[in-house]
Order: C-alpha cells, then structure tokens, then sequence
C-alpha cells in the first residue's frame, strides 16, 4: 500500500512543476512549441484492436451507394410480400378448418342417425323374430316399412338374418340389405356409397 506522506510528496512536486511552466510560458520565455490541429470534427476515428487508427472506408461506387440506398425498400418490399403470403396462407387454413368443421358436423349427424336406427327397435321384437321360423319371419318383415325391417334384421344374429333374408323375394332383400349396410357402416363414406348403389 501507498503511504499517505510518499503521495503528498508526489503531488507537492507536481503542482510545483506546473506553476514554474505556467510563469515560464508567461515570461514567453523559450520557443514556444508548435500546437497540433484540431481533429476533424467531421470524421470518426476508429481505433483498431492492436490500438493503431483503422483507415476510413473508401468511399464505394455507384452500385454500391445505389445498394445501399434500396436496401431498406427492398426489404420493406419483402416483408410485405410476405405478409401478403401469410395472409393468403390464412385464408386457405380458415377455409379448411370451415370444411372440417361442416364435415365433423355430417359426421355427427351421421352417428345420431345411425344409433337411432340401432336403438329403434325394441329387445322385444329382436327376440320374438329370432325365435320365428325364417319364412314366417320373412313373410312378416316383407310386409313392415323398409327402415324397421332392416333395423330388426340388424339387431338378429347374422346366422338368423342371412336365413330370414333368404326366404324374401330379392328386390326386397337387397333393398334391406342396403339399408343395413347404409345404416351400420362404420364411416359415414360407407353409408353414402351404400345409400348410392340402393
């Protein structure tokens, strides 16, 4: 550490020293040293790591001061075409979402048709036609609206409604067989294109 006396010393000299160039410069005594220019106040003076001045960048050429100028139009210009394509990708996403949503609700209405029909005949009838000889049950399911013949067969045993199916007339069996497959499809697509072929 410093002592305190070792730095009073040091600045005693110091201000002495000071004031003897002072009243030696006020005498005009000696040659009086030539004072350097004042810095150009209109250029940066960069410094370079190894502590030497770094040259000032020539001044570029024409393309070059043309490039800089647009640079910052051109740009802009790309940012706005890339809004512009943004925007145009966000129509395309709101349309698709619009399509998926119209399709998820024909899905919905879909699956509410097809467990109304699942759901529309009762235990009771299912067990009273599965105990019925095939053509007994055929003669009567002819006879019964198309929807409810289908929807009875639907709930039976495949064993049970392929002999029933049998003994009716063929126009009457594929038109309930349709329905069957319109009905219990597991895709709404199934049901459409079933619905299309009856």
């Amino acid at each position: 550490m410093i002592k305190s006396s070792t730095l009073l010393s040091a600045f005693a000299a110091l201000s002495i020293a000071f004031s003897a160039s002072l009243a030696h410069a006020a005498e005009g005594g000696g040659d009086k040293p030539t004072e350097p220019p004042p810095p150009d106040q209109s250029a940066v003076r960069v410094i370079g790591t190894d502590g030497k001045p770094v040259p000032p960048p020539e001044a570029g050429s024409d393309v070059e001061r043309y490039c800089s100028a647009i640079a910052d139009p051109a740009r802009e210009a790309r940012i706005a075409i890339q809004q512009k394509k943004l925007k145009e990708l966000e129509g395309q996403i709101e349309t698709r979402i619009d399509e998926l949503e119209t399709k998820r609700a024909e899905y919905q209405v879909w699956l509410k048709e097809r467990q109304d029909f699942l759901n529309s005949t009762s235990d009771i009838m299912t067990e009273i036609y599965s105990k019925m000889k095939p053509d007994a049950a055929a003669a009567q399911l002819v006879a019964v609206d198309r929807p409810a013949a289908a929807s009875v067969l639907a709930r039976l045993k495949s064993r049970a409604a392929s002999a029933i199916l049998a003994e009716m007339p063929a126009p009457v069996a594929a038109e309930i067989g349709n329905l069957i497959v319109a009905k219990t499809s597991k895709t709404p697509d199934g049901a459409m294109s079933a619905s299309v072929k009856g």
